[in-house]
């Protein structure tokens, strides 16, 4: 897999071309929708958080993958994890700014219409998480880190992220109103990353033991 090889799906320029990519997404579908109305500003969030989905779950399994299957696909994966947690990261942005939006412009709407104590419960800590994962992955903060304490950041942050949104799409298809293919797509690849991480600590721990 050459192609894997080019520089622009390699490091920062990579990160450079996810965030370019989903902003053309982005401004291509702002005039399908209508901003002064708060279910257009829904439609946006409900968009804005599909797009990011596929770097986290590919970030989560990266290791796991090379792990089980040492290939050209999974040695870059692994080789990128950083960039593909920074490409979640600033997809994020753009739900993060229509929530605001929605926040700002109507308030009320979001009280008595959007608000859920449960999915606040996960999207307040859910950006903490990644806050933290995102200034801790560039170098300059990272060094100044116990090399456990960031380790432990990052494991707790990418489970509860990877398991915030897995839910998320677990309680789509259960309320079973305007389910989409997209909805079965991303809970059954969570799932799946999962059943990944799982047998990739599995076989290591096999291994581990038949050396003892």
């Amino acid at each position: 897999m050459r192609m894997l090889n080019n520089r622009y799906l390699n490091g920062w320029p990579f990160l450079y071309l996810t965030m370019g990519i989903n902003a053309v997404v982005v401004f291509a579908y702002i005039p399908t929708q209508d901003l002064s109305s708060p279910t257009g500003i829904l439609d946006m969030i409900q968009m804005t958080v599909r797009l990011p989905v596929p770097f986290l779950y590919l970030a989560f399994v990266a290791s796991s993958l090379y792990r089980l299957w040492p290939n050209s696909f999974s040695r870059w994966l692994l080789k990128n994890r950083r960039y593909l947690g920074l490409s979640f990261a600033a997809s994020m942005t753009w739900q993060l700014l229509f929530i605001l939006l929605l926040w700002v412009g109507h308030w009320d709407y979001y009280v008595q219409e959007v608000y859920n104590f449960v999915g606040i419960a996960f999207e307040a800590p859910g950006y903490l998480f990644l806050f933290a994962m995102t200034i801790t992955s560039f170098m300059p903060v990272r060094r100044k880190m116990n090399e456990k304490t960031w380790r432990a950041l990052h494991w707790v942050s990418i489970y509860f992220l990877w398991f915030a949104i897995t839910l998320t799409y677990y309680f789509e298809l259960a309320g079973g109103l305007d389910v989409q293919v997209i909805d079965y797509v991303y809970f059954f690849a969570g799932v799946a990353v999962y059943l990944l991480r799982l047998g990739a600590w599995l076989s290591q721990r096999i291994a581990q033991l038949a050396n003892q």
